[in-house]
C-alpha cells in the first residue's frame, strides 16, 4: 500500500501529473475525499516546493467545486424563476378555453337583446360574470383601424369618417387580461 501511494506522490511532485481536467474522478469527488491527499502525504518528507504545489492544486480543485457551485445555484435559480412565470402564465390564461366557447353564446344575446328588453339584462349578468374573468371588449366603432385589434371584412367608401377609421362594428372583439382572444369583424372606411 505504501509503494503506491508512494509512487502516487512521485508522479505529483515531479510535476508529470497536471491538475485533474474536467469529468475526472478527482473532480467529481468518486471514491475521494480531501483527506487522502493528507494521509499520502503525512508519511513522507515534503519539501517547501512540493508542499507548495499541492497546495496549490489543492486550491485549484477548491476554485473548481466552488465555480461549479455557483453555476448549479444559478441554474437552480433561474429554473424556478421560469416555472414560476410559467404558472403564473397558465393561471392568468386559464379560463381562455371556456371563455372562447362562450363568446358565441354572448354574440347571440347581443342578437337578442336588440329584440327583447329582457334579454338586455341577462346579457349584462353574463358579460359582468366574464369581467371578473378578465374578459373585456375591443371598443371598434369610431376608432382608427388597428390590425392588431381588428380584422377588415370590407372597405366601404364614407364622407362621415376620415379614412381608415371602422364605420361598424360586425361581430364584437373581445380581450382576455389585454391579450386578444378574437379580433372584432369590422367595415373600414376608404375615401370615395
Amino acid at each position: 500500500m505504501k509503494a503506491k501511494r508512494s509512487e502516487k506522490a512521485n508522479k505529483t511532485f515531479e510535476g508529470k501529473a497536471a491538475p485533474p481536467e474536467k469529468g475526472t474522478e478527482a473532480e467529481a469527488g468518486v471514491g475521494k475525499s480531501d483527506e487522502p491527499m493528507v494521509e499520502e502525504t503525512a508519511g513522507l518528507d515534503l519539501d517547501p516546493q512540493e508542499l507548495k504545489k499541492l497546495l496549490e492544486e489543492a486550491m485549484w480543485v477548491a476554485e473548481e467545486r466552488t465555480d461549479q457551485l455557483l453555476r448549479c445555484r444559478a441554474e437552480l435559480d433561474n429554473t424556478i424563476k421560469r416555472a414560476a412565470r410559467e404558472k403564473e402564465s397558465l393561471s392568468r390564461y386559464a379560463s381562455e378555453k371556456l371563455i372562447s366557447k362562450l363568446l358565441p353564446v354572448l354574440d347571440s344575446l347581443d342578437q337578442a337583446a336588440k329584440q327583447v328588453e329582457g334579454m338586455d339584462r341577462v346579457r349584462k349578468q353574463l358579460l359582468d360574470v366574464l369581467k371578473t374573468e378578465g374578459l373585456s371588449p375591443i371598443e371598434a366603432q369610431g376608432e382608427k383601424f388597428d390590425p392588431y385589434r381588428h380584422e377588415a371584412l370590407m372597405m366601404v367608401e364614407s364622407d362621415e369618417y376620415d379614412e381608415g377609421t371602422v364605420t361598424e362594428e360586425v361581430q364584437r372583439g373581445y380581450a382576455l387580461n389585454s391579450k386578444v382572444i378574437r379580433f372584432s369583424k369590422v367595415l373600414v372606411s376608404k375615401k370615395r
